[in-house]
């Protein structure tokens, strides 16, 4: 005999849990329409291999006398706001890393067969991997010296300078070149080169997140589904997704506890694009607390780790890392020149980079004053200054994660998953600095800061900064054009004020903090270097 049916409110959570799965394959399938309508688009609005000779924007004519289609670029933009919500109406979807894994594929995966989206840089990657399959070291000559059509696609900008890029990526580019006899096989196979990393990517986040203690879910949404990663590391074949990609499976092996290798991957992250080398002293740090010793009083129990610790881990980590640099530079005889990349994208005067934008600002107001040579020697000046400000927030930072938190006020769950995340989201903030104070910020410079904090949140810190973070990856969705052109260059005068007014906020914040941070004690590695507010003297005045 059939057991009676329970009551209809017993039956609830299931339906409603899959009629909860049938909206998120219906937003699944929506974002894979924009996907393959954004490839199909791409053919008349992206990077097309011979230059426009004007800004292509979005409009209704079917062709542009000057190159590309007006109408292709508004889908272009339509589509990839069907991307964006999709990926927005999936934020609390109830699925699995898996399903997610496949979700990135039916999105991303019609972008392989795009033209180059959102910027020429995979061009340049393609000429400069000739120009060293010809003998000519990319470090001493430029892609103008190149005898091959090839040179007629490359961007001005680096139609006459010297390659910033890792002997790595070097390698790989010569080896696309000297395999491909078109130009076309060349950009198929570095976009290839770019999947590979956004497959490392997609397999990292979640491991890393799930090794900290955080959601592999949530984690994947933000660092891997997020639109910006099909439209730049997909569509736009960067060379930062095996950077990024490098770095997050450094972490994930030194989670692991695989310190030495660890090491060696971040260092072939940074023979890519130099910027890895700033996730190595957090390297250094997670390998720190490895070699410390159970503390021996009660004090030194609320310490991470001890500056013996620290010192060590810093010696075997320059040792695996600098071993591996050291011989990437001699093998491949292109010598040390990429750690010390050249200023190329920093001649890229855009507001959207803040010490660029102050220069800018310090300009408008000589213009004003009748002095227009101030816009040049005002920009070089707060560039300077941004980068020691740099230095002094990245020692900073790697500080305040290498010492406790201030957990009080916080259950012992919550202060044990900070003790966990401190290390890796301090790389966050710190390569967040990088961005930030940067000469130039480009939109596919943010995949380096977003996987980071993805898998790092927890749950003290993703009710403040998930929906932040989303947001400023959906407005860099649309802050260049298809073709490349970034929209930066023509929103001078609203965006301005905008960074100003950022640049006043981050001030009062950076004030806030620092009345809050214990400078008494900044060498203590038992003491939290940030105060919770509780603590702090709320009597001093305050921004």
């Amino acid at each position: 005999m059939a057991e009676p049916a329970g009551p209809s409110h017993l039956a609830a959570p299931s339906e409603a849990t899959g009629a909860a799965r049938g909206r998120a394959g219906s937003w699944r399938w929506v974002g894979c329409a924009g996907g393959v309508v954004l490839a199909a688009a791409s053919w008349g609005s992206g990077a097309l291999p011979r230059p426009n000779r004007h800004v292509l924007w979005p409009g209704v004519a079917s062709w542009s006398p000057s190159g590309g289609s007006p109408l292709l670029a508004s889908v272009s933009v339509v589509a990839m706001a069907l991307l964006v919500l999709a990926w927005w109406k999936l934020r609390d979807a109830d699925v699995s890393v898996r399903w997610w894994w496949a979700t990135v594929a039916l999105w991303f995966a019609p972008l392989v067969l795009a033209m180059p989206l959102y910027s020429r840089d995979v061009y340049s990657y393609a000429a400069q991997g000739l120009l060293w399959d010809h003998g000519l070291s990319p470090y001493d000559h430029v892609v103008r010296e190149l005898d091959s059509p090839w040179r007629a696609s490359t961007a001005p900008t680096w139609l006459d300078t010297a390659t910033p890029y890792g002997p790595v990526w070097l390698v790989l580019a010569r080896a696309v070149a000297s395999v491909s006899g078109e130009l076309w096989v060349a950009l198929l196979l570095l976009r290839l080169l770019a999947v590979a990393g956004v497959a490392v990517l997609a397999w990292a986040v979640p491991d890393v997140a799930g090794r900290l203690g955080w959601s592999p879910v949530r984690a994947t949404w933000l660092g891997v589904a997020v639109p910006l990663v099909g439209a730049h590391f997909v569509g736009g074949a960067h060379n930062d997704a095996l950077m990024v990609g490098g770095v997050l499976v450094g972490l994930a092996l030194a989670l692991r506890r695989r310190f030495v290798v660890a090491c060696v991957v971040v260092a072939l992250a940074a023979m890519v694009k130099v910027t890895a080398v700033v996730a190595l002293p957090f390297v250094a740090l997670l390998w720190a607390r490895r070699l410390g010793s159970a503390p021996a009083t009660a004090t030194e129990r609320t310490a991470y780790v001890r500056w013996t610790s620290v010192l060590r881990a810093a010696v075997l980590t320059t040792v695996c890392a600098g071993t591996s640099m050291v011989l990437g530079g001699l093998v491949t005889g292109l010598g040390f020149s990429w750690l010390n990349p050249t200023a190329t994208p920093g001649r890229n005067e855009q507001w959207t980079s803040l010490p660029t934008a102050v220069g800018i600002a310090v300009g408008a107001g000589g213009h004003v004053l009748g002095h227009d040579e101030w816009r040049e020697p005002a920009i070089t000046t707060a560039r300077a200054v941004a980068l020691v400000v740099l230095a002094l927030l990245l020692v900073l930072v790697w500080l305040a994660a290498a010492k406790p938190a201030d957990v009080r006020g916080l259950g012992d769950e919550v202060a044990a998953e900070e003790a966990r995340l401190r290390p890796v989201r301090g790389l966050a903030w710190a390569l967040l600095a990088v961005v930030v104070l940067a000469p130039v910020f480009l939109g596919w410079y943010y995949l380096w800061v977003l996987p980071l904090f993805a898998v790092s949140l927890g749950h003290l810190w993703q009710p403040r900064l998930e929906r932040p973070l989303a947001v400023v990856a959906t407005v860099v969705c649309f802050a260049t054009l298809p073709e490349g052109y970034s929209l930066g260059l023509t929103t001078t005068a609203v965006g301005v004020p905008v960074a100003l007014v950022a640049l006043v906020l981050l001030v009062c914040r950076g004030w806030r903090t620092a009345r809050r941070t214990d400078w008494r004690h900044l060498l203590d590695l038992d003491r939290p270097l940030v105060l919770s507010r509780q603590a702090a003297d709320v009597s001093s005045p305050r921004c």
